[in-house]
C-alpha cells in the first residue's frame, strides 16, 4: 500500500510517501509562498502523481486554520475524485504517542496566542485542551521553535518532527484494520474555539 501524507498545520508544510508502513520520502518546505501555491508545485517538482497512490493521509491540526483547511480540502478532493480512502491524524497525539518516555508526557504546540496540549499518562490520553495556566505534571514535549513556552516540569524539544511521516505510518496501520478509511465528509480541521 502506497500512501501520500500531508501536513499543513503551520507556515511550513511537509509531505511524506509511505509504502507498506515505511517512510520512503519526506519533504519539508518553509517558503514565502502560500500553502495553496506550494501544494501543486511541490507535487510536480517531486514527480508525485496522486492517482498513483492507494490512499491519502492528512493532518487535521492543531494549527493555523486557513492552512489546515487548504490541506484537508486538497486531500479530501483527491480522495473523492480518485475514489481512494483517506485517514486523518492529529499532531499532538502523534507527538505524544511517538515520544519514547515512560512517565507522563504533555505534548504541546503554539498556534498564534494559544498553547494547545494533551496529557499522556500510561494508556490514558486527554482531549486536546487550550492551556489556561493550570499546573501540568510530566515531561513537556514540543518543537524547538516553541522553546520559549514551557508546559510540564521538564522539557524536551524536537528540532523537527515529521508529522506527515508519522501520520502516514499511522494511516497505514489504520487502513490495515479499516481498508475503507474514514468518511471523508466528516474530516474537518480541529476546532477548539468557535470561529469569530
Amino acid at each position: 500500500m502506497r500512501i501520500l501524507s500531508l501536513d499543513t498545520s503551520f507556515s511550513f508544510f511537509n509531505l511524506s510517501v509511505v509504502e507498506e508502513g515505511r517512510v520512503k520520502l519526506l519533504h519539508y518546505i518553509d517558503s514565502k509562498r502560500k500553502t495553496l501555491e506550494n501544494l501543486p508545485l511541490v507535487l510536480s517538482e517531486l514527480c508525485l502523481k496522486p492517482e498513483e497512490f492507494d490512499a491519502f493521509a492528512v493532518s487535521i491540526g492543531v494549527g493555523y486554520l486557513t492552512s489546515l483547511r487548504i490541506g484537508v480540502t486538497f486531500v479530501k478532493t483527491l480522495a473523492y475524485s480518485l475514489k481512494k480512502p483517506v485517514v486523518s491524524y492529529e499532531n499532538l497525539y502523534l507527538l505524544g504517542a511517538n515520544t519514547p518516555f515512560k512517565g507522563q508526557k504533555v505534548p504541546y504546540l503554539r498556534v498564534s496566542t494559544n498553547l494547545f496540549y494533551r496529557t499522556f499518562r500510561d494508556s490514558e490520553v486527554s482531549e486536546v485542551k487550550i492551556y489556561r495556566e493550570e499546573e501540568l505534571k510530566g515531561l513537556g514535549v514540543s518543537l524547538e521553535m516553541f522553546s520559549k513556552d514551557r508546559l510540564g516540569e521538564e522539557q524536551f524539544y524536537y528540532p523537527f518532527f515529521p508529522f506527515s511521516a508519522y501520520g502516514g505510518v499511522y494511516a497505514h496501520r489504520h487502513l490495515k484494520k479499516n481498508p475503507q478509511g474514514e468518511n471523508l465528509f466528516e474530516i474537518e480541521p480541529l476546532y477548539l474555539k468557535p470561529p469569530v
